[in-house]
């Protein structure tokens, strides 16, 4: 009887020890589980505070951009205007023909309407496109004069003309002579 009372609470161990043993895989499995949403939630969690980070310095950015554009609106028309005499002549800024206003704009950070009125107002070309254009056309004759061997297109579109054909008329009505004749007069060799 003894043996028997010994077999079935050895029985009853081992039956405890495959239901522990379960339980413990059950527990592992969990935790893995676990182990996998957290780590899940750290990545998220990661892409959220960068996207907040990126957001906070977009967000400086805007807000120095209208430090800048109010800072530049304080300016007198006589400082704006060597301004953007100075960043754009002074830097030697490419001047291709989609170039205008809006990027003068962003260049000096002011506003559009503002130099259209400084440029209406206050000089002798009475607007950014003639002074851009006086800019190219001073490029143009620069360059035939000190490259004569530079083709007519090449120089056109170096200075920033849309086409030969503009860079010949704005000579003509500045100079009243072609650009080959201006370039033969500049280099007699």
């Amino acid at each position: 009887m003894a043996n028997n009372d010994e077999q079935q609470e050895l029985e009853q161990l081992r039956q405890d020890v495959q239901r522990l043993t379960d339980e413990n895989h059950e527990l592992q499995d969990a935790i893995q589980k676990l182990i996998a949403r957290n780590m899940m939630l750290s990545d998220k969690l990661d892409i959220y505070y960068e996207v907040r980070r990126r957001v906070e310095w977009q967000k400086d950015l805007v807000r120095r951009h209208r430090e800048y554009m109010a800072q530049a609106d304080l300016r007198n028309d006589e400082e704006l205007l060597a301004l953007i005499e100075a960043r754009i002549e002074g830097d030697n800024i490419p001047l291709p023909p989609e170039f205008g206003i809006k990027e003068v704009a962003e260049i000096v950070g002011t506003t559009q309407s503002r130099i259209t009125s400084l440029y209406k107002e206050k000089t002798i070309y009475h607007s950014l496109d003639k002074y851009l254009d006086f800019l190219r056309l001073m490029r143009a004759l620069r360059i035939l004069k000190e490259h004569p061997g530079y083709s007519i297109e090449a120089i056109a579109l170096d200075a920033g003309f849309a086409s030969v054909r503009t860079l010949n008329r704005k000579i003509q009505e500045a100079l009243g002579i072609t650009p080959g004749q201006f370039r033969d007069i500049n280099n007699p060799d």
